[in-house]
């Protein structure tokens, strides 16, 4: 009988938050687990003591969850990377990170282990570039990068190999799939049509072209996104500059909630700009895979986007999403009113999205990494 595969998956963010980042890890643990690992995740102790961390995320208890908090140690996030290290016993286990967190995968594979980090961006310190040099071209080591353009970077900057595995959905927080009605219902919403955004609300989201575009269009707008009130408030003020007045701000919602939000839709819209940046400041245009890019073809509603490299294996143009040029208002506008006014091309737009979607879920992403480390 062939051993079950032993998976720790270690990471210094706190848990739960509102960030795509933890969504994603949470989802790869689950799937992880369903794909036959016995799974751990170790994360940072959060100030939310009370939030049940499944529930929150919309997915079931299938893996271990533990929180640890931060040492008053000097590199206190190092610390907690090297005592969930120590704290696995024998070297039987497969140590799993992103590439913020390069302590633990390090050392896992100092003491006999096997390690694997995920690479959203390319590496920001000299510290980084050496840990991961080091991890990559050890025996037991292997770097998973999230799209093409990035694993081209990782070959050609760094002389580095890497496995490409872009972001997914799990289509079953998808099922049963809602009438437009009925979700609206259940959120309080009034007739439509509806154009909804989810995602985070900073600069290079395209928010402001969006809010020009609507500014025209007989049809509401509704934002689900933002990590403070205040962040909500700046946005808003924004929309009304903007002259977009039929613009409602739900503020962040939980994973769990997502999906509802989504069948709410006449058209789903990811006006991204001509650059990209992450929460932090990054700039990821180059290699992003977004997660809301899948869960928006998950609902099965019709998708409206800028013309992203990121996104091009993904969305084919007039198949499973109209396609503008990044920051071209008049483009996003007339697409937006095309789908709103086509009930054939609309959808056909949804069912090729949802087809879409099935090819790229959670579970077949841990299946090959899995295969890949192992």
């Amino acid at each position: 009988m062939e051993k079950q595969i032993r998976l720790t998956y270690i990471t210094t963010a706190a848990f739960p938050a509102p960030k795509a980042s933890s969504v994603q890890v949470m989802q790869m643990c689950a799937a992880f687990a369903a794909a036959g690992a016995l799974v751990k995740l170790v994360a940072r102790r959060s100030t939310d003591t009370t939030t049940d961390i499944f529930s929150y995320y919309g997915l079931p208890p299938t893996f271990e969850f533990e929180v640890r908090a931060l040492s008053r140690w000097p590199r206190s996030h190092d610390v907690l990377q090297a005592q969930t290290v120590f704290a696995e016993p024998g070297a039987d286990w497969i140590c799993y990170s992103r590439i913020r967190d390069l302590t633990a995968p390090t050392l896992a594979l100092m003491r006999g282990a096997k390690a694997a980090v995920e690479v959203h961006g390319p590496p920001l310190t000299m510290r980084e570039r050496v840990l991961l040099k080091w991890i990559a071209r050890h025996p037991r080591g292997r770097l998973i990068a999230i799209s093409e353009p990035l694993r081209e970077f990782y070959r050609r900057e760094l002389g580095l190999q890497t496995f490409v595995a872009p972001d997914a959905v799990d289509v079953s927080r998808f099922e049963p799939q809602l009438l437009t009605n009925e979700a609206r219902a259940q959120l309080g919403l009034g007739e439509g049509p509806w154009v909804v955004y989810v995602g985070g609300l900073y600069e290079g989201r395209g928010l402001d072209q969006l809010f020009h575009a609507v500014s025209a269009l007989p049809a509401q707008t509704l934002i689900v996104g933002g990590r403070s009130q205040e962040e909500v408030e700046i946005w808003r003020e924004r929309a009304r500059s903007a002259g977009a007045t039929r613009v409602r701000f739900e503020g962040y919602q939980t994973p769990a909630r997502v999906p509802l939000y989504l069948f709410a839709a006449d058209v789903l819209v990811m006006p991204y700009g001509k650059r990209v940046l992450s929460a932090t400041g990054e700039d990821i245009t180059h290699w992003t895979s977004p997660l809301k890019l899948f869960e928006y073809l998950a609902a099965g509603r019709p998708i409206v986007a800028t013309d992203l490299p990121a996104l091009r294996p993904t969305l084919v143009p007039d198949h499973n999403a109209l396609v503008v040029a990044a920051e071209d208002v008049a483009g996003l506008r007339a697409a937006l009113d095309r789908v709103l006014n086509d009930g054939v091309l609309a959808m056909r737009l949804a069912t090729n999205a949802r087809q879409t979607a099935g090819g790229h879920t959670w579970i077949e992403r841990a299946k090959r990494i899995l295969e890949f480390v192992s």
